[in-house]
């Protein structure tokens, strides 16, 4: 199955532990001071930290800004703008100290601070900016109330001690938040510099102000659609001092090919698929995989026949299980949860103390279910129905098999209609469909960045799902601590499965590579960034 719908979340939990590729000769000179050339699938869509929500957009806000910490090759916080933080006994209050030479790009504007971060939280929860990734905020005091237009983005538990000292108050104990704090929505934003872009902030070269390693190289830096280029910053004096010279990368669409691009130097790392990593094996490079994607029958709970939770019931519990899943690719495996296996909970796995699998099995009973759902529906019979899915033969031997278990339990007529990643990712999100077998990519390892796809205010919500009951569910977790938290993530997610929105078939893995010679770059899977700061390359 290699087509993927690469889905956006908004973040809630801290992120998981970055896969690095592996500096052989640690951070030696004779690495260092190269372009680290990479490949993005697509332009970003703005260099807007508080906004940003696709993957090339967080992989080059990564590069040109800084927020209060960084994520090492672990997974673990380490200092950014913060040069130390400490919290108080029950991890409610954390405060952050700012480095001193903290600078912004350009000179005019000066030092970092406090008030930058306190700027910058407050404009993300702000509804009128329309941040489809602040929801990972809303641990902090009062940021869903904000968020939701109840309160003033002025009463946010975040405070500026002095220039310095950044406080942050949370809703409840919290530990990772300094994990957290290193994702693209927490990094600062110059209140001054961002009123004079006038509406135009991370849209063009010149509406750009960052505190990163890197800065973009010159006014035509950002060929919109064909390159970024990006150069080392003078005013950068973070814990490491970058060692590329520069990062630059190219733009592409789905004719990309990574492993030719690897082999002829044209790019330095790039994500590749499973059928490809054998190629770039044998060409020395570095390749690194994590799973990060569920694929699933999902349902769309808004359309006409979908609607119905028995009708959805009746189609999930007639499945034969077993013979769809003979089909799943290679570099796949069966999927018993929505959430992924790695998913954690306060540095643990989730699905210890969370139980299940929770998935609907397999009934004799599903016609009968059916017809309930029909007359509910007050419908005598289905109109034919159509499954989407990727235009790829293990997607299409699956459907094959969900189609004959409908037409033996219900003597109907079903169709599949197969579709390439564009067009399936374009039909799930507008709700143009019926039944999709596509995939949900949570933004971190939380259990809460998958559960809230799901939620009314997702603007990333496969099965459109609309249920003030589910999105109570998903409140309670947030606003839940500790094993209560697990409890209550564990509620939500039995309410998918039971109610047949969204029925798990297998994990996929994603791969990346980094050429012969190219060391030290650190990817972090579940923030959709790639952190270049300690890239080296060989001669």
């Amino acid at each position: 199955m290699p087509v993927k719908i690469r889905k956006i979340a908004a973040l809630v939990l801290a992120a998981a532990a970055a896969l690095l590729f592996p500096a052989c000769n640690g951070n030696a000179p004779r690495n260092a001071g190269k372009k680290i050339s990479y490949h993005l699938d697509a332009d970003p869509v703005t260099l807007d930290p508080q906004i940003a929500a696709d993957t090339p957009s967080l992989v080059a806000i990564r590069s040109l800004y800084e927020g209060l910490t960084r994520l090492d090759a672990s997974g673990n916080a380490k200092p950014g703008v913060a040069k130390t933080w400490d919290a108080n006994a029950d991890g409610t209050q954390f405060t952050f100290h700012l480095r001193a030479d903290a600078k912004w790009s350009a000179k005019k504007y000066g030092s970092v601070t406090a008030e930058d971060f306190v700027f910058a939280f407050r404009r993300a929860l702000d509804p009128k900016t329309g941040s489809a990734t602040c929801q990972q905020m809303y641990c902090i005091r009062n940021a869903r109330k904000i968020h939701a237009g109840a309160l003033s983005p002025d009463s946010l538990g975040v405070s500026a001690k002095d220039a310095k000292t950044l406080v942050v108050d949370l809703e409840y104990s919290f530990p990772d938040f300094p994990k957290l704090a290193s994702a693209a929505v927490f990094m600062p934003c110059d209140e001054t510099f961002f009123r004079k872009t006038a509406g135009r902030y991370g849209l063009e070269t010149e509406d750009i102000l960052g505190n990163g390693p890197f800065v973009i190289d010159g006014a035509y830096g950002w060929e919109h659609g064909k390159r970024l280029s990006l150069a080392g910053s003078g005013s950068y004096a973070g814990e490491q001092a970058a060692l590329p010279s520069a990062v630059s990368f190219t733009i592409g669409g789905e004719g990309f090919d990574a492993a030719a691009a690897l082999k002829e130097g044209t790019v330095d790392a790039a994500p590749v698929s499973a059928a490809q990593l054998d190629e770039v094996k044998a060409l020395g490079c570095t390749t690194v995989s994590f799973e990060d994607t569920t694929w699933g029958l999902c349902f769309n709970t808004q359309s006409a026949l979908f609607k119905n939770v028995k009708v959805r019931t009746a189609f999930a519990q007639a499945l034969d299980r077993s013979a769809v899943l003979s089909h799943i690719p290679e570099n796949a495996s069966a999927a018993e949860n929505i959430l992924l296996p790695q998913t954690e909970l306060n540095g643990r796995p989730y699905r210890t103390p969370a139980g299940g699998p929770f998935y609907l099995k397999q009934s004799g009973n599903a016609a009968q279910t059916l017809a309930a759902g029909l007359s509910e529906l007050h419908l005598e019979n289905m109109a034919p129905v159509a499954i989407l899915c990727p235009d790829s033969a293990n997607a299409k031997l699956m459907v094959n098999e969900m189609i004959a278990a409908w037409n033996k339990q219900f003597n109907d007529y079903f169709n599949m209609e197969p579709l390439t990643e564009s067009d399936l990712e374009s039909r799930v999100a507008s709700g143009d469909y019926g039944l999709a077998v596509c995939s949900i990519r949570p933004a971190d390892s939380g259990p809460l960045a998958a559960l809230s796809l799901f939620t009314s205010a997702s603007g990333d919500n496969p099965a459109h799902l609309r249920d003030p009951s589910y999105d109570a569910l998903v409140a309670a977790a947030e606003a839940k601590s500790g094993n209560e938290t697990a409890a209550a993530c564990a509620a939500a997610e039995k309410y998918l499965n039971e109610r047949a929105v969204f029925y798990p078939l297998c994990y996929e893995k994603s791969y990346y590579a980094a050429a012969k010679g190219v060391t030290g770059i650190v990817f972090l899977p579940f923030q959709n960034g790639i952190d270049f700061i300690g890239a080296g390359k060989e001669s």
